[in-house]
């Protein structure tokens, strides 16, 4: 009996740290908008945003959410290297508070696959200011785990590690960095070799006994040299970073090792501007409660011969095909009252002729292949991931219409 009473204990915690959730992005999300408005300094927005997420990755992985966690450690990182607000970034916080909504309002929890998927698509700090065509071209989409003891080091290669795409991300103990690269395998490892706990090559140990994990590449950062007999019982394919020094080149080597194989520097496939093929005049339902996508869809929409018609939660885009035909509507997934999915399933079957046949694009920050079933079998015709890319919107908008 004791044991059904603890368990159903952790369950009604479990179900308070998702209510948490709910409510803290909501309110972070009414922050960014008074950011946006001049009503709250943007610096102290940041450190009001990285002190929740500070919370959640802490409390994520105990109650059961480690995505949450991984998410949550990402954004704190994202604003750590951020000294103010434009809207863009505004545009990329809301992205990573949708996916910690998302998780929470899911009935199942992502897949490994679909968890690295993810956690690699979030924004990362530093390219507001570029396009999409210059940020394919310079990204390399490496994520590196980091446990290091002393500031000193963590900041060192935070500064040396320093490359366009690259993420490094520094957890306080082995024990957390082991649990998340379980659930999201990184591109490599560094963590100091002496260490409380679990050292740095008890760790290097296990990571080799994981076929999971055995061919992550592992470094260690060290004050000996790699003779020592403390690495006697390691393997030839782990490397050391000294904290003398060497350690500017002995960094820059393992850059190399963490690197993936091929690199490009031209982007594959140069995208056209959506101002060189304008579209036709339609009647446009856009879906979509937070004020700052709205901005900045409608900035795009605006540039083309739409009528746009706009509402913040799946009941009112109901009504509003019950009212009028539409040529296309732009559904977010989450809205608050009723989501774009069941609001999608409501208009599928309402008694109207133009709505078999309207076209529906998803717009969401989960665009997994599991989500992007349940947006079809729902009845949407396509889905968009956040940030949405205008040419991608453009060509979506343009198949489904003509």
């Amino acid at each position: 009996m004791a044991f059904k009473n603890v368990d159903e204990g952790f369950q009604g915690l479990r179900i308070e740290f998702a209510d948490q959730c709910r409510v803290v992005t909501d309110e972070l999300e009414s922050l960014l908008n008074q950011v946006y408005d001049g009503k709250q300094d943007a610096n102290t927005a940041i450190q009001l945003i990285r002190r929740e997420m500070h919370n959640l990755k802490g409390q994520g992985s105990v109650f059961g959410y480690p995505v949450i966690s991984m998410i949550a450690h990402r954004l704190e990182d994202y604003l750590a290297k951020e000294n103010g607000l434009e809207i863009t970034n505004i545009n990329e916080v809301n992205i990573y508070l949708d996916h910690i909504r998302g998780i929470i309002n899911s009935e199942k929890l992502p897949t490994e696959a679909e968890t690295t998927e993810l956690l690699r698509s979030l924004p990362q700090s530093g390219f507001s200011n570029h396009s999409d065509v210059e940020i394919e071209a310079i990204l390399e989409e490496v994520e590196i785990m980091a446990v290091t003891s002393s500031k000193l080091h963590r900041h060192r290669l935070e500064s040396t590690v320093n490359k366009p795409g690259w993420r490094l991300i520094s957890f306080t103990s082995t024990l957390n960095l082991l649990e998340n690269a379980l659930a999201s395998p990184p591109n490599g490892v560094i963590v100091s070799g002496e260490l409380p706990s679990m050292s740095g090559i008890e760790l290097a140990t296990v990571f080799q006994a994981l076929s999971k994990l055995k061919d992550v590449p592992f470094a260690i950062l060290t004050s000996r040299p790699k003779t020592d007999n403390h690495f006697k019982n390691l393997p030839d394919t782990v490397e050391y970073i000294s904290t003398g020094q060497s350690f500017p080149e002995d960094v820059k080597r393992i850059i190399e090792v963490f690197s993936p194989q091929t690199s490009v520097s031209v982007p594959k496939n140069i995208k056209l501007s959506s101002s060189k093929a304008p579209l036709k005049r339609l009647e446009v339902l856009f879906a979509e409660d937070n004020r700052i996508n709205q901005i900045l869809v409608q900035r795009f929409l605006d540039e083309h011969p739409f009528n746009v018609t706009l509402v913040e939660n799946g009941v009112d885009a109901v009504d509003a095909c019950i009212n009028r035909k539409f040529d296309i509507v732009l559904m977010d997934v989450m809205m608050p009252k009723m989501g774009g999915v069941e609001a999608t399933e409501t208009i599928r079957k309402l008694n109207k002729p133009w709505v078999k046949d309207m076209p529906i694009i998803a717009l969401t920050a989960d665009y997994s292949a599991e989500h992007q079933r349940s947006y079809i079998k729902a009845g949407m015709n396509d889905c968009i991931g956040k940030p949405i890319d205008p040419d991608d919107l453009t060509r979506m908008i343009r198949d489904l219409t003509e």
